[in-house]
């Protein structure tokens, strides 16, 4: 009786523990990632904002069909992230459409026609199909809709000059940003970043793309300039005073000021002398003056920092290109380090600076921190080989042909961005100008009733685009040397910072391996591994069954 009873013990406890798993399983959701970099996992913040999901949000994805491996990579990335997003909500929806398959010509030429319009620009590819070349139109880029709004996104940053493996491993870095990013821009409202006018700022084309990066998240807009009114950044979450250069009234101040109590985000971007190289390449040197007449000192002095009016060197910098000689009348360029461009350092384990790439700055000053009640926390600095110049100063070209005397760089680490964060008082609580006392509509306020938060950059060329052919290339970008540096993330991370939109960095900074299959390994060794898979299998179940064969003809001979 005992073996039947614990026969029919076994199937009956199983049974009960799967129901009971299924039961729990329904109550609490997991999924499991087992990858070395967690590439299939979503934050937390991620889920939260996917889980507020309340109506259908609908991707189209064009990057389908007969691709390279490298984009096949990308698509394959998409379809994974794609899943884990659907699995935290049910109104995710997806589909994967391949422009160039249509049967329609018509129609496939006014679907790439659309694309294109929307800003998802084609990509060529060219494959040898029965020894006869081929091209088709690669499209990567998903359009996403949500009730009567529509976007798009591009996956390729085509105006990148790197080869297309190192593209797609930044656009599959991007891609759960890209994706919350997209839902972010549909469903919630964009805050309003300022940037300040009338004190001879740059606002105009240099800065088209840093405006173009930040529009996607933010509704950004030129200020007209304060000219004294009280009410000028009134609706506005942020401020940004890019490199000013001309005087600020005791008025204009008054009103950022007031902001700032009042609990006003602010950036400033501010080099402490007027170098520029578009001096240096009309006259091959400049005189550096200091930028001393913008009234700004004692504004910041009482939050906490001082910009010095200095030029700072660094051994650690960025190359430029000059004419070294001529070979036909042609000239003959040669990079050599700008030690006026310095690559800045960034604070480890800090939210703003995590996995960014490398900073380029251009004249930048130092900054001093007072030591007053606000707290400071460093986010870009020099390194130890670093030389301090008092402006006046003459700065030439011909330097560059020369080796840096090492020894004069020597002033250890130079503080380039800071985050001051904490309550800051008012610089006109005592002496509030007559002008403004007058105003009847003027409603003080000494102090920040709760902790507030900016960051200072002595670098007045830090958000600055180039160009090339007549367009501006990404903030960061340098076109010299295809470097693409960490400008523009860390500006966007700032701005998300102040703004408590801390999410998006931590989605943004996020890093995975791109695990590509070697293609010329694949095009020599593709016959032996398939062979190899038939055999293998057959083999295994092959030498399984001898094994077992031979135990049972010993066990019952």
């Amino acid at each position: 009786m005992k073996e039947p009873l614990k026969n029919s013990i076994t199937p009956t406890l199983t049974l009960i523990i799967l129901i009971l798993f299924n039961i729990v399983s329904n109550y609490y959701f997991t999924r499991i990632d087992l990858t070395d970099d967690k590439r299939y996992s979503i934050s937390k913040e991620t889920r939260k904002l996917i889980k507020e999901i309340d109506d259908i949000i609908y991707f189209k994805i064009y990057l389908h069909g007969n691709i390279p491996m490298e984009y096949k990579n990308l698509s394959q990335e998409l379809k994974h992230m794609l899943n884990e997003l659907r699995a935290y909500s049910k109104y995710i929806q997806y589909d994967f459409i391949d422009p160039s398959s249509l049967d329609n010509d018509e129609y496939k030429i006014a679907l790439q026609e659309e694309l294109y319009k929307k800003g998802i620009t084609p990509v060529p590819h060219r494959s040898y199909e029965n020894n006869k070349l081929e091209e088709t139109w690669i499209f990567p880029g998903i359009t996403v809709s949500y009730k009567t709004k529509e976007i798009s996104i591009p996956l390729i940053n085509e105006s990148l000059m790197h080869d297309p493996k190192t593209v797609i491993k930044q656009s599959i870095d991007r891609l759960e940003y890209s994706l919350i990013n997209a839902i972010r821009r549909l469903m919630v409202k964009k805050k309003k970043i300022g940037l300040i006018n009338g004190h001879d700022e740059t606002t105009n084309n240099l800065i088209e793309s840093f405006k173009e990066l930040v529009s996607a998240n933010y509704h950004i807009i030129d200020l007209p300039p304060i000219n004294g009114q009280l009410n000028a950044l009134k609706d506005v979450d942020c401020i940004i005073i890019n490199n000013p250069k001309d005087y600020f009234t005791e008025k204009d101040k008054f009103i950022i000021d007031q902001f700032i109590m009042n609990e006003g985000k602010s950036i400033w971007i501010l080099g402490g002398t007027n170098a520029n190289m578009d001096s240096l390449t009309q006259k091959n040197e400049t005189l550096v003056m200091p930028l001393e007449n913008r009234n700004l000192n004692d504004l910041l002095f009482k939050y906490g920092i001082r910009v010095n009016n200095n030029l700072i060197q660094d051994l650690q910098a960025a190359p430029i290109p000059i004419v070294t000689h001529y070979i036909d009348e042609k000239p003959q360029w040669t990079f050599f380090p700008w030690t006026f461009f310095p690559i800045l350092s960034t604070t480890p384990n800090h939210l703003i600076t995590t996995n960014i790439n490398p900073i380029k700055s251009q004249f930048p000053s130092s900054i001093d921190t007072i030591g007053n009640q606000i707290e400071k926390t460093i986010l870009l600095k020099t390194t130890k080989n670093t030389k301090i110049s008092r402006t006046p100063a003459l700065i030439n070209l011909e330097s560059l042909k020369t080796e840096p005397d090492e020894l004069t760089f020597n002033n250890n680490e130079q503080n380039i961005a800071v985050l001051l964060t904490g309550f800051f008082e008012s610089v006109f609580q005592d002496r509030i100008p007559l002008n403004i006392q007058e105003d009847p509509n003027i409603n003080f306020t000494k102090r920040t009733a709760k902790s507030n938060k900016m960051i200072v950059i002595s670098d007045g060329y830090f958000i600055n685009n180039q160009f090339f052919k007549g367009n501006s290339l990404p903030v960061g970008f340098d076109k010299h040397t295809g470097k693409q540096y960490g400008n523009g993330d860390f500006i966007l991370n700032c701005i998300d910072y102040l703004l408590d939109d801390e999410m998006f960095i931590k989605i943004r900074s996020k890093n995975t391996d791109l695990r590509l299959l070697n293609t010329q390994k694949i095009k020599t060794e593709q016959k032996y591994w398939k062979i190899l898979n038939i055999l293998m299998p057959i083999l295994c179940i092959l030498i399984i069954g001898l094994i077992l064969f031979t135990i049972r003809k010993r066990k019952y001979t």
